[in-house]
C-alpha cells in the first residue's frame, strides 16, 4: 500500500510539475495571442521606444504610397491577408514578421526601403496574426506553405517573377524552411534577419530562462507539438538552407538576446547558396535595420545586386496577364 501511495504522489507531482506545466507552454506557444503592435512598441517604456520617429515615419511613407488590402486561402482554407504596394515594378519583397509581431513594427524600415527603389512590396499578416485566420502558429513549420502560397499569389495574380522572400525572427525562419522549395527562377534572393534554428531550440531557451525543468519539459512539449499539431519541433532550418541554391542575405544584431548572434552565425554557414552575413554591433533582436539602417540597406542592395543582376538594371512593368 505504501508504494501505491509513493506511486500516485510521484504522479501528482508529475502532474503539477510537468505535465501541467508542459501544456500551458504548448498552448501559450502555439495559440494566437495579440500580436506587439508598432504603436506599443514605440509608446514611452517600450522596447522601441527609441526609434519611434524612424518606425512611424517609415509606417507613413508606405501608407502614403497606397497600401490595399489582399487575401489569399492557406493549403488549410485559411484565409491570410495582407497589405500590397505595386510599385508598378517588376520586382517584388515578398517580407515576413515575426513571432507575435506585426508587419509594420519588424519591416517598415525594411519595406520603406524597397518601395523607394521602386519596388512592389507585399507584407502578410502571419497565419495567427493580425488580420489572417488561424488560431495555431507554427513557427515557421506552417507558415512556409503560406510563403509559397504568397510567392504563388504575386507570380499569377501580378506576373511578377522576380522576387525577393525575407523575413524577421520567425519570419526569417519561415523563409529559411521554405528555402529549398521555393522556385529559383521566380525567387531570386532571400533575406533572412534574426532567424532562429528551430522551435524547439527557442523553446527551450525560454525554459531555461525562467528557470524551469527544461529537460523534463521538452520530451512531453514534443510530444503534444506532434500529436496535436503534427509539428516535428526539432526540424532545423539548416536542412532546407543547406539544399538551396538561392542567393541569402543574413543580418543580426551581436546583441541579440532573443535569438543569440551565433544562431544566425551557425545558419548562414549551413546555407549553401551565394550568401552573406551582416553583422550590427550592439542591435537587439529584431533591430538590426533600425540601429543601423543605411549601412545595413547598402549592404542589402549591394548583395542583391550580385545575387541578380537584373536588380540593378532600371525596373520595368510586370506583365499582369494572371499567368499561372
Amino acid at each position: 500500500m505504501i508504494v501505491l501511495y509513493i506511486l500516485l504522489a510521484l504522479g501528482a507531482l508529475w502532474l503539477i510539475f510537468i505535465a501541467g506545466p508542459a501544456v500551458v507552454a504548448c498552448k501559450t506557444v502555439f495559440s494566437r495571442r495579440a500580436g506587439t503592435s508598432l504603436d506599443a512598441a514605440t509608446a514611452p517604456g517600450g522596447d522601441f521606444a527609441p526609434w519611434a520617429e524612424l518606425l512611424r515615419g517609415s509606417r507613413e511613407a508606405l501608407r502614403a504610397r497606397g497600401l490595399r488590402e489582399v487575401s489569399i486561402r492557406s493549403g488549410d482554407g485559411l484565409r491570410l491577408v495582407a497589405d500590397y504596394l505595386d510599385a508598378g515594378s517588376d520586382r517584388t519583397a515578398v517580407l515576413l514578421h515575426g513571432y507575435h509581431s506585426d508587419p509594420m513594427l519588424n519591416l517598415a524600415v525594411q519595406a520603406e526601403s524597397f518601395a523607394a527603389r521602386g519596388w512592389n512590396v507585399l507584407l502578410p499578416d502571419q497565419r495567427a496574426h493580425g488580420r489572417s485566420e488561424g488560431e495555431t502558429t507554427g513557427m515557421g513549420l506552417l507558415e512556409r506553405e503560406d510563403l509559397l502560397a504568397w510567392v504563388d499569389w504575386v507570380r499569377s495574380d501580378t506576373g511578377v517573377r522576380q522576387i525577393v522572400a525575407g523575413g524577421v525572427s520567425m519570419g526569417a525562419a519561415t523563409v529559411a524552411y521554405a528555402a529549398d522549395r521555393l522556385d529559383p527562377e521566380t525567387v531570386k534572393a532571400l533575406v533572412l534577419d534574426c532567424g532562429f534554428r528551430s522551435p524547439d531550440a527557442q523553446i527551450s531557451g525560454d525554459c531555461d530562462k525562467r528557470h524551469l525543468p527544461t529537460a523534463l519539459l521538452m520530451p512531453l512539449i514534443r510530444l503534444l507539438a506532434k500529436m496535436g499539431l503534427g509539428l516535428d519541433l526539432r526540424q532545423s532550418v539548416r536542412d532546407s538552407l543547406a539544399r538551396t541554391t538561392i542567393p541569402a542575405f543574413f543580418v543580426h544584431g551581436t546583441e541579440d538576446e532573443t535569438v543569440p548572434w551565433a544562431e544566425g552565425e551557425a545558419n548562414y554557414e549551413a546555407c549553401a547558396s551565394k550568401k552573406q552575413l551582416y553583422s550590427v554591433t550592439g542591435a537587439g533582436h529584431a533591430a538590426a535595420f533600425i540601429v543601423d539602417r543605411e549601412r545595413a540597406e547598402n549592404a542589402l542592395f549591394a548583395f542583391l545586386e550580385q545575387a541578380d543582376p537584373a536588380f540593378g538594371r532600371p525596373h520595368t512593368e510586370p506583365n499582369h496577364t494572371n499567368q499561372a
